[in-house]
């Protein structure tokens, strides 16, 4: 798959957890629609992660957990938000994070 091929699937899974944290109220937009370049996380929220979108066949998790928690807050903790196969509702994606992070969100 080509690099910009590779860019708008990549695009097109942020747009949809987007849509998907705006539909249970959370603020969010694109890193690259508040900058106009990809930095940082991938979206730019009030919910209290920083937010790793991933649409790729191979799995990387260590890779991208690392990316997300490079990229989180003291107060924003890293989380990686990817594709399930077969399913085009991030609802039913995947959420990886470390247990760390799921016990300051639970607490």
């Amino acid at each position: 798959m080509s690099g910009s091929t590779s860019r708008r699937k990549g695009n097109r899974a942020e747009l949809a957890v987007v849509r998907t944290l705006k539909a249970w109220g959370w603020q969010a937009k694109t890193s690259r629609a508040t900058s106009g370049m990809q930095k940082g996380c991938d979206i730019v929220t009030d919910a209290p992660v920083s937010i790793e979108v991933k649409d790729r066949t191979n799995l990387d998790l260590s890779g991208w957990l690392a990316q997300a928690e490079g990229n989180a807050t003291d107060d924003a903790p890293g989380v990686v938000w990817h594709k399930r196969r077969g399913k085009a509702n991030p609802e039913d994606w995947y959420v990886t994070m470390s247990g760390s992070t799921l016990l300051r969100l639970l607490s």
